[in-house]
């Protein structure tokens, strides 16, 4: 009996430590970890197209479960023409952000982003160009982080929608086993996984 206990505690003691799988693919995958957690900027993106719809604090479901919140706003509006400026300054909280899946499980992102926001509306098209800095645990199947100082472009559409996403970086973002710099256009797939690298024998 007293052996049983022990192996129940061992068990337990394994599942609350978390997973141990690292962030894989190298440049192209960090920028996909990256991607699944700008996921959550299209909450302040979407209603930033439409700039009579702006509140001072909104919250993203994310797509595996828990969430994330966005909130100390900041705003500045602009319109004429046919279009309109939207410049927000925000920051992204993750709570037990189920962000994306791997083939390991879930990745589970913790941590926060200060973002600066500017979306652009022309003709009934959006796009955004916005800034991320700051740190986010990976967890849940993982036992990683995303730190970044970069600079993302992309369609509104691209945060919001599913398949294939072109959009631009500028910066860096790093992991716990890399550091990548990016000036380039990279190719992602929203509601794409997360690689998972190789585990070192």
């Amino acid at each position: 009996m007293m052996r049983m206990a022990l192996v129940s505690l061992a068990t337990l003691g394994l599942f609350a430590c978390g997973g141990t799988a690292k962030i894989g693919g190298g440049k192209e995958g960090a920028a996909q970890a990256f991607f699944a957690a700008s996921g959550a900027s299209s909450a302040a993106a979407v209603r930033g197209a439409q700039p009579l719809d702006i509140a001072s604090a909104t919250t993203w479901k994310c797509p595996e479960g828990g969430e994330a919140s966005l909130n100390g706003f900041t705003v500045d509006v602009n319109t004429g023409g046919t279009g309109a400026t939207v410049k927000q300054g925000f920051t992204i909280n993750y709570k037990n952000c189920g962000a994306a899946k791997s083939e390991a499980g879930v990745a589970v992102y913790n941590g926060s982003f200060t973002v600066a926001q500017s979306v652009v509306t022309t003709n009934g098209s959006a796009s955004v160009d916005q800034s991320f800095k700051g740190r986010v645990e990976v967890q849940g199947a993982f036992n990683d982080f995303i730190e970044a100082d970069v600079t993302q472009q992309v369609s509104v559409s691209g945060l919001t929608g599913s398949g294939s996403v072109m959009m631009k970086l500028v910066g860096t973002i790093k992991t716990s086993t890399e550091s990548h710099t990016y000036n380039e256009n990279v190719s992602v797939t929203a509601g794409g996984k997360i690689a998972v690298a190789a585990t070192k024998m």
